[in-house]
């Protein structure tokens, strides 16, 4: 039995998506470690209180790395999605030898449509969400609507999200791919979401309902991958997805805090707003995203490869 090879003798899926996955996990092991001693180091020589009083200095320091809105976990936020693309980049050009294009990263010209439509259906689906959670009584409004808040923050968080939403289509691009050497087609779409919804374990409030949502969000993505033929749409529908749920209108974005336009405060946490999740961890989302798998997988044309 071959254990590395198939018989065909191309590396084993399983092998591919363990190598840039494990590749992936330890240098930003190593660019956290390192980057936390330095940044510790600094946090202390500037406050000097820091030294007698070791609460403090590690009360600051994990408000430093957690959220979206200071510059440590900004900066270790982008690390990790650069160090993700540049694997799924190396060992797709090293172990398959193939063009970009054919992890679904066509031409951003020809594929400029698919990725306004779904910049659109990514922002119009959250909205719905969150209308739903207000109007249920289930959230409520903080600020006034006629109030509004801008800040530089909100640019930056965009930027994150964008590379968020690029890396982790572009990772669902090079699972569903290499997931094709198997025989059986409904592989590669479920394989691809489970580990999409596992890459979420860490998160703050992650609950079984946050991982079946985030499966279906795989699933959705998925099928949308496999009709258009290009993960353009995947990145457009997520980077909205996430900026209208954390920068507009202020809930948790997978357990994540950001700075908003508007402030969301959850009334009682519950199995609908997903409590310490967000809204990704609540029931509306889970509805709503069935109605999106069954809306791509029965109207949705399939394109040509």
């Amino acid at each position: 039995m071959k254990v590395f090879r198939n018989d065909i003798n191309q590396i084993r899926s399983g092998w591919k998506i363990g190598i840039v996955f494990s590749s992936f996990y330890i240098t930003i092991l190593m660019i956290s470690s390192i980057f936390t001693i330095i940044y510790s180091v600094i946090a202390m020589v500037n406050n000097s209180e820091f030294v007698s009083d070791q609460i403090s200095n590690t009360d600051y320091i994990q408000e430093q790395f957690s959220g979206m809105t200071h510059f440590p976990a900004v900066f270790l936020q982008l690390m990790q999605c650069m160090a993700m693309i540049f694997f799924i980049v190396l060992f797709w050009r090293v172990l398959d030898g193939r063009k970009l294009k054919d992890i679904g990263l066509t031409n951003i010209k020809s594929s400029s449509k698919d990725l306004c439509i779904g910049l659109l259906i990514g922002a119009i689906s959250f909205t719905i969400v969150a209308i739903v959670l207000l109007t249920t009584k289930s959230v409520e409004l903080a600020n006034d609507f006629n109030k509004p808040k801008f800040s530089l923050v909100l640019i930056i968080q965009l930027i994150i999200f964008i590379f968020v939403g690029f890396n982790e289509e572009l990772f669902r691009g090079y699972c569903m791919t290499v997931l094709k050497q198997t025989k059986k087609s409904w592989i590669p779409i479920i394989v691809s979401s489970v580990i999409f919804a596992l890459m979420h374990s860490m998160n703050a409030g992650i609950s079984l309902l946050a991982y079946i949502n985030l499966f279906l969000f795989g699933i959705s993505m998925g099928y949308l991958f496999m009709k258009t033929k290009n993960i353009w749409m995947c990145i457009g529908y997520h980077i909205t997805w996430n900026y209208f749920q954390g920068d507009v209108f202020g809930f948790l974005v997978s357990g994540n805090v950001t700075d908003s336009i508007y402030a969301i405060r959850t009334i009682s946490p519950n199995l609908i707003n997903g409590g310490s999740f967000g809204p990704e961890g609540g029931l509306v989302v889970t509805i709503l995203l069935v109605i999106t798998i069954f809306i791509i997988y029965r109207f949705l044309p399939s394109r040509k490869a």
